[in-house]
């Protein structure tokens, strides 16, 4: 097999840098190299000879003595003045892929680290690249045990920052769209993503762990010199990193294929090194090492009653692969070497959330092999010494920067995204600051990867940004559907595809549209234009026109259907509020016709008109669209113009008149498992005659729970209601969290202001099963209101 070396010749292990592993306890006595004990017998026999010879003779034989004592006593004339201790045998170690499986790997380090063997060099593939190039970059095993423990695995995983940091109209977009396939068009034709992940988020974290070590040439010049492995998914060939940027390394080592995006490096695309090289004794040999350590935690092969997928069976051939190639490195072990196989159950190669779990199972494996370890370990005190050698000086940061530049772009202006950034030539510097920044910039929706590094240009200290654009953007399409059934005849389905065009001009200017099909078809669209480079201002004309049914009760009974046609076209005035939310200000026309599809005799057609000033503000800062545990978020409107009403045998009627409507939810987490979303809904409409086609309506799931959907309907609305949610476990394959909950609820409608009290309130409330679905929430739920009426709920898609 032939081994390509990134950057060209495998260089030759230079002086270490430093690391702060733990010295730990207990002293091993120290055997000297060369132990000599004087030979009685000849010195006695040389004794008795002396009286048998001259006096010259005897001289010569006494100085002879005397020599042969000596030397008895003393090294070897070589050696010098001290005894010189043997060299200990090099120690490599070998650490396997795996996925999550690869957090094992950490418990192995701790009891190396507790029986003091020292490590000088480590070769790894995929996750036992991060914890192996953690290891070698100088993070001690109890550091990386607390990051690795601490880190949101589903943020870390994930194509999106922490949802603070994303901007606000991809968090609409988000929430509309929760299928995480995207699609886009460029050059006339259409394009995939490369990957279920780019590994952006993972990247920019190991790139924070790793950032002390930036400037080392080769890896050989890390505190332990260090290789990673990876596949050339063009040539199928082994790629051997030995320098470069340690975390890209490491983020190349793990590029499963469909998981991650391959990485791009030097012009190759480079895959997971597991499916060439899973456990790589033999790189880790020709580094120089006597006797390896070889930790070997990669997945077994699936089981018959498992291969029930396509997503099985590709798994199933990566661990084919990888089992293969496993196989012969473990034929190359030698008997002085050591082979740690930690037996890890039924965990599996996705399970992130178990490090505790693992890092436990990996010291318990390496325990287990203690009786061989234990001949490898120093002395305390040598072993302090060898720690100490692996210091990693602390790398300082500039107080300012001369420049900030961004790097990378084709659509983008980099000038819109430098002016964004709070970071700033000549104002005080915090990697901090720059970490938001980071995000921020990711949190658009513009990049498949973000990187960055300080440098000396021309004697002035700056920042330069790499973004690498989305190649299936500018043009981008997302797919959405909703599913809702009160189980009593009331089904709604609707298929969405959305399209954006972004970085239409040098400001950012974005095209989206929407197109709904089903129970309701619609098309809306809008054109986004920022007026600054840092969008302190922007313009929104918009416009919209849908087709769907609209319901007349009288009590729980359906009085009428009407198909309801609404055209509606806007023009805004608006600021962003950072990434949390925008307030818009502008004008709105809406028309709306409604034509009776099942009605008894007395239903009309309807004819509405209305048009005047809207403020808009919309504020989203919950960490979750679905399910938040924490945060706030806020919907208010107020609309002030004119209404204009006809419908046959009526005579038209115009007037002024004001509506105004308010949704506010706050997310409270009482422990990890459990929280609670507490909700305010209000509205009123301030016109004299009634309008059949666009009054406030309640009923249905959290909207008074066992009332029929769109039961209530009146110009007044107001409804509380706290709902309770358990978290009982996790969704594999399709989702993430499973959900058990309940609801009390309180509202009503009415027709008059003075109508309008609290002893007028129906109660209701719900129990449900919920999950966080990859195709949006999804609710089983049974609702009952005050006065008996009750109904099941299914809801697939925000209710």
């Amino acid at each position: 097999m032939s081994i390509d070396h990134p950057g060209g010749r495998d260089i030759q292990r230079d002086a270490r840098l430093p690391a702060i592993p733990n010295a730990n306890s207990a002293s091993r006595a120290f055997v000297p190299a060369y132990t000599y004990k004087p030979r009685a017998r000849g010195i006695l026999h040389v004794a008795r000879s002396i009286f048998r010879v001259s006096r010259l003779r005897a001289a010569i034989f006494l100085v002879a003595a005397f020599a042969l004592v000596a030397s008895a006593q003393s090294p070897p004339p070589s050696a010098g003045p001290n005894p010189a201790p043997k060299l200990r045998p090099k120690i490599g170690l070998v650490l396997s892929g795996g996925g999550a499986r690869g957090i094992t790997h950490i418990g192995v380090l701790k009891v190396l680290e507790q029986l003091r063997i020292p490590v000088d060099y480590i070769a790894a593939t995929s996750m036992g690249a991060v914890v192996g190039g953690l290891y070698a970059s100088g993070m001690a095993p109890a550091e990386m045990e607390k990051q690795i423990n601490a880190v949101s695995w589903p943020t870390l995983l994930s194509d999106s920052p922490t949802r603070r940091d994303v901007g606000f109209r991809v968090k609409e977009e988000d929430a509309q769209f929760p299928l995480g396939f995207e699609l886009g068009f460029r050059d006339g034709e259409f394009r995939a993503f490369k990957g279920a992940l780019s590994g952006s988020n993972l990247e920019l974290f190991l790139h924070e762990l790793t950032r002390s070590v930036d400037n080392v040439a080769t890896f050989d010049q890390l505190p332990i010199p260090f290789r990673a492995i990876a596949t050339d998914m063009v040539t199928g060939r082994e790629v051997v990193f030995d320098r470069g940027p340690i975390y890209q390394a490491m983020r190349a080592s793990m590029s499963v294929p469909g998981m991650f995006t391959p990485a791009e490096i030097d012009g190759r695309i480079l895959g997971d090194g597991g499916l060439v090289n899973n456990l790589p004794v033999d790189v880790v040999r020709a580094m120089g090492a006597d006797i390896v350590i070889a930790v070997n935690i990669g997945t077994p092969l699936m089981s018959r009653d498992q291969l029930s997928s396509v997503l099985g069976y590709t798994a199933q051939m990566v661990n084919i692969l990888t089992e293969q190639n496993v196989r012969a490195q473990l034929a190359l072990l030698r008997p002085g070497d050591i082979l740690i196989s930690p037996d890890l159950g039924e965990l599996t190669f996705v399970d992130f959330a178990k490090s505790r779990q693992f890092i436990a199972l990996g010291e318990k494996a390496a325990e287990g092999m203690r009786e061989r370890l234990v001949a490898l370990s120093e002395s305390a005190t040598t072993y302090v010494a060898f720690q100490a050698s692996l210091l990693v000086p602390v790398e300082t940061t500039p107080k300012t920067l001369d420049f900030v530049r961004i790097e990378g772009t084709h659509f983008a202006n980099p000038k819109v995204l430098e002016d964004q950034m709070q970071t700033q030539p000549g104002k005080p510097f915090s990697l901090s600051v720059l970490e938001k920044d980071l995000s921020r910039l990711y949190g658009r929706g513009d990049f498949e990867q973000i990187d960055y590094h300080l440098m000396q240009e021309q004697n002035q200290q700056g920042l330069v940004v790499d973004v690498t654009e989305k190649s299936w953007g500018p043009n981008y399409l997302r797919f959405g559907l909703t599913l809702n059934s009160d189980l009593q005849g009331d089904t709604a389905f609707n298929f969405l595809v959305g399209h954006k065009r972004t970085w239409i001009n040098s400001l950012g200017a974005e095209w989206i549209n929407e197109v709904t099909l089903g129970t309701v078809n619609g098309y809306a669209t809008e054109f986004y234009q920022p007026l600054t480079l840092g969008n302190f201002l922007f313009a929104s004309a918009h416009g919209q026109i849908k087709r769907g049914p609209e319901y007349v009760f009288q009590g729980n009974q359906r009085l009428a259907e009407y198909s309801v046609l609404t055209e509606t076209a806007g023009l805004d005035i608006g600021t962003p509020l950072s990434t949390l939310g925008e307030i818009r200000l502008g004008y709105l026309w809406t028309h709306q016709r409604g034509n009776p599809t099942i009605a008894v005799p007395g239903f009309p057609s309807a004819v509405s008109d209305e048009s005047g000033a809207r403020v808009l503000l919309r504020w989203d800062g919950l960490d979750n669209p679905y399910f938040p545990r924490k945060g706030v978020k806020i919907i208010g409107e107020v609309f002030v113009g004119s209404n204009h009403q006809s419908a046959p045998g009526i005579a038209d009627y115009s007037s002024t008149g004001q509506r105004g409507a308010l949704y506010a939810n706050a997310a409270i987490a009482a422990t990890p498992d459990d929280f609670f979303n507490v909700a305010v809904r209000g509205g009123a409409i301030h016109r004299e005659r009634t309008d059949i086609i666009n009054n406030l309506t309640l009923g249905g799931f959290l909207n008074l729970s066992g009332l029929r959907t769109d039961q209530l309907d009146g110009k007044y609305l107001a409804l509380g209601r706290a709902v309770y949610y358990h978290q009982i476990g996790m969704l594999p394959v399709i989702g993430r969290g499973i959900f058990a909950g309940g609801s009390l609820e309180a509202g009503n409608v009415w027709q008059q202001r003075n109508d309008v009290s609290a002893s007028g309130l129906i109660t209701a409330g719900s129990v449900f099963l919920a999950a966080d679905t990859w195709l949006g929430p999804f609710y089983f739920a049974y609702g009952r209101a005050s006065g008996g009426q009750s109904s099941f709920y299914l809801y697939l898609g925000r209710p």
